[in-house]
């Protein structure tokens, strides 16, 4: 509350005509030769000018939307920049996925704009929020694959199974075999984690690529909805079908856990709201 107030003062204070009245007001009152008279009356006046722009609805309704824009610009920004910076992060391979992707929605909608005149805002937003899970999605898929890539699943079975041999052969019962079977149990133990490290990173990497395949489903079923007129009830069915999908998305990828900069930026950058 009292943020927005200080907000309203800042805005009332800084207009330009106000900051021009104000600097007149205090020139004036010196060359007139009676700033003791004068000045007491401009604060008075700054005053009510002040109290009477914070007391109007229409004042505050126009701050409030300057400065709800100039946060959605900066939020807008900031995906902007995660956008360019998982994109450039990608493989080749998945770059040219997600690129041809893009292309196809951006053709789509130049079509609907031929052919409808254009494309409404709210079917722009979903295919960007689709877009944007898409390219987190295949990134994080990047992340599990090159950690798989570099784990040797085989070897780690072997491991586990020598280190089983190797506990069932010792004799019960003596010091020196007691000490060695609890190397041997804590190696096992450590090794079973690491196994049970890429058993998880497995599963969840054939979880993203059945979400990224229902995305890339997603959007090419929305992006060709938008050329072909289609009744209210009809259109209304698939914004709720998207609504679902771009929840479904969101929870997969909080259940998965993947990497930090996937889940700090929530708001899809314009990817295609800027270029319709």
């Amino acid at each position: 509350m009292f943020g927005r107030i200080g907000s309203y003062l800042s805005a009332a204070f800084s207009t330009k005509w106000n900051l021009l009245f104000l600097g007149g007001g205090i020139a004036a009152a010196y060359i007139s030769g009676f700033p003791g008279v004068v000045l007491p009356l401009l604060a008075a006046g700054e005053i009510y000018y002040i109290a009477s722009m914070i007391g109007s609805d229409r004042f505050r309704s126009a701050i409030d939307a300057r400065d709800a824009k100039t946060r959605r610009q900066e939020r807008s920004a900031e995906s902007q920049q995660a956008f360019d910076r998982i994109r450039k992060s990608l493989s080749p391979e998945l770059r040219e996925r997600f690129d041809h992707l893009k292309i196809h929605c951006e053709r789509l909608v130049d079509l609907a704009g031929s052919v409808r005149g254009g494309i409404d805002s709210a079917s722009l937003e979903a295919l960007d929020r689709l877009l944007w899970g898409h390219l987190r999605m295949i990134r994080g898929a990047q992340s599990i694959s090159d950690f798989l890539a570099h784990t040797d699943e085989l070897s780690l079975r072997r491991r586990i199974a020598s280190l089983e041999q190797r506990l069932a052969a010792l004799p019960p019962g003596n010091a020196p075999s007691t000490d060695l079977r609890a190397v041997l149990e804590d190696d096992l133990r450590t090794n079973k984690a690491r196994l049970g490290n890429v058993e998880e990173a497995q599963r969840k990497l054939a979880v993203i690529v059945a979400e990224v395949e229902r995305l890339e489903s997603k959007i090419a079923a929305l992006a060709e909805s938008s050329v072909t007129p289609r009744d209210v009830g009809d259109l209304a069915k698939r914004v709720d079908e998207v609504a679902e999908g771009m929840r479904r998305t969101d929870e997969t990828m909080r259940q998965i856990q993947l990497p930090p900069e996937l889940d700090d930026i929530e708001d899809p950058p314009p990817l295609l709201r800027e270029e319709a």
